[in-house]
């Protein structure tokens, strides 16, 4: 009977531990991530504190930055395919027109590490600043976006979403790490692009915490911006965002982005296919402050 029971837990034990020897790197990740559902056991890994990672000064010549006389407000310009089809697909010859339009009227484009800085200390490297975003992180962010940015030795942002990666019409692992290496940061989307406010407070911080070790695991560096899922959050999702180590979060609210509406729900300016030159010029300057 003895040998038995010992020849069963040996079998059980394979069981439970040969799948994760043979899993990848996402697999496992946000998999308890559903919408809310209080019988749900997630198990949530424990949250970053503020500060970890390398210092946001030390990176960043500010020397001759200038200094506002009052808070700043600044465009995030939001984007998601560069495409044709619907309101989120921007065409390339139009998202080409933008960028040449940004670059002939002198507009410096920031890094999350710069726009931080800008926002919370009031300090510019140029009058003019506009924070290149895209969520959800396509393909053709890297086809058709990332040689226009080149071309205009252009700084952006790509959210990405955890669970996309190296799927259909979606980054690779080998896109994120070239363009992370060349001016262009990827940032967490979340694990699985869920509605945070539909969550619990356990299933939310699953989903931050665990997209952000992703993305510093993939490209050994420090996440620090979060864009939430199809905008959604509440009053849990500000406070948790904070805690799981992110300095930045962004929203989809209209309007270019403040530090007092606060660091962790800053509003975007969304492109929207069949914008003439004259109505993208008025979206930038209608969001700054000058």
């Amino acid at each position: 009977m003895g040998k038995y029971r010992v020849l069963w837990m040996v079998a059980l034990l394979g069981i439970l531990i040969l799948p994760g020897c043979s899993q990848g790197i996402l697999e496992g990740i946000g998999t308890r991530t559903a919408p809310p559902n209080a019988e749900d056991d997630i198990v949530v890994v424990e949250a970053a504190e503020n500060g970890e990672g390398q210092e946001v000064e030390g990176k960043i010549d500010t020397e001759d930055w200038i200094t506002a006389e009052s808070d700043v407000q600044r465009p995030i310009l939001m984007y998601h395919s560069i495409s044709e089809g619907n309101r989120l697909r921007v065409p390339r010859e139009e998202f080409r027109s933008q960028m040449a339009w940004l670059r002939e009227n002198g507009y410096y484009t920031l890094s999350p590490e710069e726009a931080f800085l800008v926002l919370t200390e009031n300090r510019m490297p140029s009058e003019k600043c506009v924070w290149l975003t895209f969520d959800d992180g396509y393909t053709d962010n890297f086809t058709e976006a990332y040689p226009i940015l080149k071309e205009n030795d252009m700084k952006a942002t790509v959210f990405m979403i955890g669970k996309s990666i190296d799927k259909g019409h979606h980054l690779t692992e080998n896109q994120m790490m070239e363009m992370s290496g060349n001016g262009i940061s990827i940032e967490s989307h979340t694990i699985n692009h869920l509605e945070l406010n539909r969550m619990t407070a356990e299933q939310q911080e699953a989903e931050m915490v665990q997209s952000k070790g992703l993305f510093d695991r993939i490209l050994d560096q420090d996440t620090t911006v979060l864009s939430y899922p199809v905008g959604r959050y509440n009053e849990v999702t500000l406070r948790l965002s904070e805690e799981a180590g992110y300095k930045m979060a962004v929203t989809t609210e209209p309007r270019g982005a403040s530090r007092e509406q606060g660091m962790h729900a800053l509003h975007r300016v969304r492109i929207s296919p069949g914008l003439s030159d004259g109505g993208f010029a008025s979206l930038i300057e209608n969001a700054s402050n000058h």
